[in-house]
């Protein structure tokens, strides 16, 4: 699991997702998070506070597409 910490309209939100859900963004400079629905959520690194999750989940494997 991630928990992503970021600055959203209503104030300082919490989400927690499954870490493979979490990709950087096409759309902003930022992560893409996507939601349980299937929606994402896209956090510009400027309202971004934190992205915890373990070492294991962090790591990024380059040999995949």
């Amino acid at each position: 699991m991630a928990r992503i910490t970021y600055d959203g309209p209503d104030g300082v939100q919490t989400v927690a997702v499954d870490a493979g859900k979490v990709s950087e963004s096409g759309k902003v400079r930022g992560v893409r998070v996507q939601r349980e629905d299937g929606s994402y959520l896209h956090v510009p690194d400027t309202r971004l506070y934190a992205i915890e999750m373990t070492e294991e989940e962090g790591k990024v494997d380059y040999d995949e597409p």
